[in-house]
């Protein structure tokens, strides 16, 4: 690390799951109060901590299928740096068609329509970028202004061409699945468990929570200010959770706090009025997108986006005021003195 800058990387989970009344023995285990048997793994994957409980007879058949999906998405789909993964190849590629998987080019095209909706303050193809200021790596630096005008020159979604089953990217252009990727784990993940025996499972990709099946869990919002600790609970089913705040990756330098959350339009850390925002809905690739999103573009845009996609979010402002979106009013209560809950 360079330039005497402070570091921070937090490679907890950012989201906390509470699970109680399970007795553990070794992998598998057997809840007395539901009745069902379970099994939990955790890994690493993606650069991040990969956490696996299911729960239902059989469902341990699904653990390793579960291991199998993430890495085969990791080094075949998602990476940049994985050689012969699609993002790798397309950005080998820059200015050519390249071939892909069908799996690629949804993504891409969910990630294209996001970008749309915010003015492109959210852009995969901000790599380059990405790359200069290398949050949570060994040369993670503050870069120079005409650094990040140069590389920013090469920053636009719109040059993202996706047609049939190819993809192609301006010559100079390169992409960086790594706001949407864990979202995007977790929907392939709830594919797999509705082909299998798991009856209810809680899957945590870093900092985006995948809920199976019907039974309701208590889900921590992690404190910004602490985030060892929560600060509120959501009761929560069948669902996906992503959480985007300013404690996550950082370094400080000259007494000001460089964070990871980059707004594609100016190179830089986003400035908020949030200290996070928790986004809670259908896809994992949008709650993942959109955490990010909404964390940018701040509260009265984001209720618009969150609107279209059907979607809730938890907002933890500067002040330590909360706000709730309506579909979450009665399932999230505040646990931490600290904050206040704005109805």
């Amino acid at each position: 690390m360079k330039n005497g800058a402070k570091k921070k990387f937090n490679k907890k989970p950012l989201i906390a799951v509470i699970l109680c009344a399970v007795v553990v023995f070794g992998i598998v285990s057997y809840d007395f109060i539901s009745g069902r048997s379970s099994c939990e793994k955790t890994s690493v994957a993606m650069g991040t901590v990969v956490t696996v409980k299911l729960f239902g007879f059989g469902a341990k058949n699904d653990l390793d299928k579960i291991e199998t999906e993430i890495s085969g998405l990791e080094n075949s789909v998602l990476s940049w740096r994985k050689k012969g993964s699609d993002v790798y190849r397309i950005n080998e590629g820059a200015g050519d068609e390249v071939s892909v998987s069908p799996d690629t080019v949804k993504v891409i095209g969910q990630c294209i329509e996001i970008s749309d909706k915010c003015n492109g303050v959210f852009d995969i193809s901000i790599g380059k970028i990405t790359r200069l200021w290398d949050f949570g790596g060994d040369n993670q630096r503050l870069p120079s202004e005409n650094e990040i005008k140069s590389v920013l020159a090469d920053v636009g979604y719109k040059n993202i061409k996706v047609s049939g089953k190819a993809v192609q990217i301006k010559k100079g252009q390169s992409l960086d699945l790594g706001a949407v990727g864990k979202g995007f784990a977790c929907d392939k993940i709830k594919d797999l468990l509705a082909k299998g025996r798991t009856k209810s499972a809680v899957v945590s990709v870093g900092g985006t929570l995948l809920i199976y099946g019907n039974r309701t869990f208590s889900v921590g919002i992690v404190n910004p200010d602490n985030d060892k600790q929560s600060m509120g609970t959501l009761k929560l089913k069948d669902t996906c959770v992503s959480t985007s705040g300013n404690y996550e990756k950082y370094f400080e330098k000259d007494g000001k706090r460089y964070h990871h959350i980059l707004n594609a339009t100016t190179g830089y850390p986003a400035t908020s009025e949030f200290k996070s925002v928790t986004v809670v809905c259908d896809s994992g690739l949008l709650s993942d997108a959109l955490s990010t999103v909404c964390y940018i573009v701040g509260y009265r845009k984001s209720l618009e986006i969150l609107k279209e996609y059907d979607a809730e979010a938890v907002f933890i402002f500067n002040n330590n005021a909360v706000k709730v979106t309506d579909g979450l009013s009665g399932k999230f209560k505040v646990t931490d003195d600290s904050y206040t809950l704005d109805k």
